[in-house]
């Protein structure tokens, strides 16, 4: 950076970023996101002192007596490594932001509930909040406040605009460093990944801030893998890019149906698109349905965005990916009555809950509304999920009756004198069934419906189930 460029930037700023280290980060959200984070980031900078701020002082007691709040693979053998040595957890805000010299803020975006653009635009308060907070912690002193989790286009400078407001303009730098891990696979995901994103301003500021954020992960990402840009298109480029996810599978989904009708096997089809290097085999599986906390919520978020910038067509094509992901998860649904004609007092088996593997996560799960359906028929369900808590599937559930709802100790126990059983998420447990047994323990005919491509159909069907699985025709009526 050239002599002008720097002596333009705040010399407060610039003394203490410009080819400076930052040794204290502090994270405000122990969430999914801000643990994953920060969890690997500590793991990859010993030399960095790391600290993680939560308002929820049983989030944060759970995260320091080493019973995570969620669940992910290998996530609790780490923190319980790097506890007490770089890694701390607070419920104070005030010792996080003036302890820090960057904090990431980890928290999640929900859709506004009411007002304008209800269910569709962000709420971005949470964010207001925390950029007023740490103005008010900062005790004068200099932050970058890097974003940290799936956000939307204009979060960072929300966040500007309350910092220099509240807070001496010259004082801070907002960055954005979208998430790009999957849930269930963070640790392999976060652990080398093949490229990250940060997004600064194109000031003299901003460019301090962006090196000296460059030079902290460099530790732990080489810096041929972080790639720069601006700070909308950092936070573009992640609602760009969980849209595109969410298309791949609405058509995948879209094709499934059509393979149902034309006796075509999905698995076979999506074998030969996979192939072509130029469209790839990531998230071509069938599915129920698009479930998890951001990909959902990201399409309801450009689409209103589209509607607010008057792309009128633009929205209406990112719309119609949301409305064929209702019809597969209503075709689904239907497929289980309209087969079964009568549910009323039948126990139905509820193999899974989450929304993927690997994950405690259940929001926007399928399983909702598959359940949903069945207690609406008359239905008895045994749900079984081996990470999902029976209070986070009760609260999903509030409403109807507690007797038709009963929580099973394991798949067996679910699937024993049940009418049906009916796969929702693929825990790699399900593989080993026993499904002979378990045929023979169902009340009769025994129906099987996979939503997921698990079980062999042919296979099954020897075994004396009724199948229907997802992108195959079904034979068995």
């Amino acid at each position: 950076m050239g002599s002008d460029s720097f002596s333009s930037a705040t010399d407060e700023f610039a003394k203490l970023f410009h080819e400076k280290p930052i040794k204290r980060v502090g994270c405000l959200g122990a969430g999914h996101v801000g643990v994953s984070t920060i969890a690997i980031m500590a793991k990859k900078m010993p030399d960095v002192e790391f600290m993680i701020f939560d308002d929820n002082p049983a989030v944060v007691c759970a995260c320091q007596s080493g019973q995570l709040p969620f669940y992910e693979p290998g996530m609790q053998e780490l923190i319980d490594s790097l506890r007490g040595k770089n890694l701390q957890f607070t419920s104070s805000i005030q010792s996080t932001v003036q302890l820090s010299q960057a904090i990431f803020v980890c928290i999640n975006t929900p859709l506004k509930t009411s007002g304008v653009g209800s269910g569709r635009a962000a709420d971005l308060s949470g964010w207001e909040n925390m950029a007023r907070r740490i103005a008010e912690n900062s005790q004068g002193e200099c932050k970058i406040v890097v974003e940290c989790s799936t956000i939307p286009v204009t979060t960072g400078e929300t966040m500007r605009k309350v910092l220099h407001a509240v807070g001496d303009a010259a004082k801070y730098e907002v960055l954005c460093f979208p998430s790009f891990y999957r849930g269930g696979t963070a640790l392999s995901d976060l652990e080398s990944p093949s490229r990250v994103l940060l997004g600064a301003h194109d000031t003299p500021a901003g460019v301090i801030a962006s090196e000296a954020i460059t030079k902290l992960l460099s530790k732990w990402i080489p810096r041929e893998r972080i790639v720069h840009s601006n700070l909308w298109s950092a936070e573009l480029a992640k609602l760009a890019q969980n849209a595109m996810k969410a298309q791949r599978i609405s058509s995948t989904n879209a094709v499934s149906a059509l393979c149902e009708r034309t006796g075509a096997d999905l698995t076979e089809v999506m074998r030969v698109v996979g192939s072509d290097s130029r469209i790839g085999s990531g998230y071509l599986r069938s599915c129920p349905g698009i479930g998890g906390p951001t990909l959902l919520s990201n399409l309801a978020m450009l689409v209103y965005l589209c509607e607010s910038l008057q792309l009128t067509d633009i929205a209406e094509y990112w719309r119609m990916v949301m409305k064929m992901n209702e019809y597969q998860k209503k075709r689904f649904c239907d497929n289980i009555v309209n087969t079964m004609v009568n549910i009323k007092n039948k126990k139905i088996a509820i193999l899974g809950f989450a929304y993927k593997s690997d994950t405690s996560d259940a929001r926007e799960s399928p399983a909702i509304e598959i359940c949903k359906t069945l207690l609406d028929e008359g239905g008895k369900l045994a749900i079984y999920d081996p990470q999902v808590s029976v209070e986070v599937i009760a609260n999903n559930l509030s409403g109807y009756h507690p007797l038709q709802i009963t929580h099973a100790r394991s798949a067996e126990d679910a699937i024993k004198d049940a009418h049906a059983a009916i796969l929702v998420t693929e825990w790699p447990e399900f593989a080993k069934i026993d499904m002979r047994l378990a045929c023979a323990s169902m009340a009769k005919p025994p129906f099987l419906f996979d939503s997921r491509g698990l079980f062999d159909v042919e296979e099954m069907e020897r075994l004396g189930f009724q199948v229907y699985r997802i992108g195959k025709p079904n034979r068995s009526t």
